[in-house]
């Protein structure tokens, strides 16, 4: 292993020093997958982050948390301050998943084979454990221009990071650049922009009555059609989604319906194609108001788009540190939405899926990439030891602390 200086280590000198740690980065991911974590479990939730801040503790970090809503986890936030000029850097996760409490019972967590599995590990606890470790790495090296490192992890970012967004914005507000840890893909793939998500529910209010008696006005009947007609609104081609995920209705068979329900998602390439995607799946529900049937809609575009402009400078960065390894990495546009979106709106500098390779996260077949797991973990360190670099990119007044 080539002996490291106090100067920022290359990708080649950070994989050297961090390939004898792997068995302890799965350790970590293996007991952080242990915790079920999911959105609706606070107290797991909870113990995610103290599972890092223990670890984070030990170099020298600050950990805080703060409540975002009754029945929820914490938001969580460790900093530490380096004592020299420079930018703020996020490293940005999240400690919920998808599952629900009993997920490990029937699960195994395997992380000793090429491909690993575990109920959340790819989305996203083998990344938490990873960007640990980079912190660490980065700190043993040098790490100039970089007046401070927080760590942050969103309790309940996939049920769309609802009651975190007021924090989430104070938190981009303190950021310089930020780098997010969603899954990284095939390839060398990271995200450097992701488009606008949206979610809408359009309830029908009709009247009841036994199907043998015309006085009843079907809110069923009212909505149905919808979902055809709102899924013919889709343009692949255009990266324009509109789908319809939930129909709900009725009481039983004989019974006219008073009440239908409809949920949809929406997917759109930039913040001002989701508001006129919005603005026509309105014009359609409200053409469904018919006689006795009164429509109600809710919701619109939940998460912004994250553009190329405040991706590009920290992507070119994390280019060049791998291409002088001898690697290359390729610029992803993503449709699916993530925190580093909402930071986006008031951090700088931002670049996304910075996690190890994972597949078909959110679903049983979840896995991990366990080759992918030194290499994904020494380009993050890489671009924290180098992220003063990106001084040059930042705003003119900037306040850097």
């Amino acid at each position: 292993m080539p002996e490291l200086t106090r100067t920022p280590a290359s990708v080649p000198e950070l994989a050297a020093l961090l390939a004898p740690r792997l068995p302890d980065i799965l350790d970590l991911a293996t007991r952080l997958t242990e915790v079920e974590s999911g959105s609706f479990l606070p107290a797991g939730v909870d113990r995610v982050s103290d599972l890092v801040a223990e670890r984070l503790a030990a170099l020298g970090f600050t950990s805080r948390r703060h409540t975002i809503a009754s029945g929820r986890g914490r938001a969580f936030e460790a900093t530490l301050e380096t004592g020299s000029p420079g930018l703020r850097l996020l490293v940005l996760g999240h400690a919920d998943t998808v599952w629900p409490e009993g997920a490990t019972a029937d699960w195994p967590i395997v992380t000793n084979a090429p491909t690993m599995s575990g109920p959340g590990l790819g989305d996203m606890k083998c990344a938490l454990a990873m960007a640990v470790h980079a912190i660490e790495a980065a700190l043993e090296t040098a790490v100039p221009g970089v007046a401070s490192i927080t760590y942050a992890l969103v309790p309940d970012e996939e049920l769309g990071s609802v009651d975190s967004r007021g924090w989430l914005a104070d938190l981009g507000r303190r950021t310089d650049v930020c780098l997010a840890l969603e899954a990284g893909l095939v390839d060398g793939g990271v995200i450097v922009s992701r488009g606008a998500v949206g979610a809408m529910i359009i309830t029908a209010h009709g009247r009841t009555a036994h199907c043998t008696d015309d006085t009843g006005a079907s809110a069923l009947r009212a909505l149905a059609p919808l979902v055809e007609e709102l899924e013919s609104v889709t343009d692949r081609a255009q990266r324009t989604i509109c789908s319809v995920g939930i129909l709900r209705s009725g009481t039983a068979r004989q019974v006219v319906p008073d009440q239908a329900e409809l949920h949809v998602d929406l997917r759109a390439p930039g913040d001002a194609a989701g508001q006129a995607l919005v603005a026509e799946i309105r014009r359609r529900a409200e053409a469904r108001a018919v006689d006795g049937v009164r429509i109600e809609i809710s919701g619109g575009i939940t998460r912004p788009a994250l553009s190329r402009s405040v991706t590009d400078p920290v992507y070119a960065l994390a280019e060049e540190l791998a291409a002088a390894g001898g690697s290359e990495l390729r610029p992803v546009a993503e449709m699916g939405g993530s925190d580093a979106s909402l930071v986006g709106k008031f951090a700088p500098l931002v670049l996304d899926g910075l996690g190890p390779t994972a597949f078909d996260q959110c679903s049983r077949a979840e896995t991990v990439v366990r080759d992918s797991v030194v290499p994904r973990t020494a380009l993050l360190a890489a671009l924290i030891g180098h992220a003063g670099r990106l001084a040059a990119h930042l705003p003119n007044g900037k306040d850097h602390r």
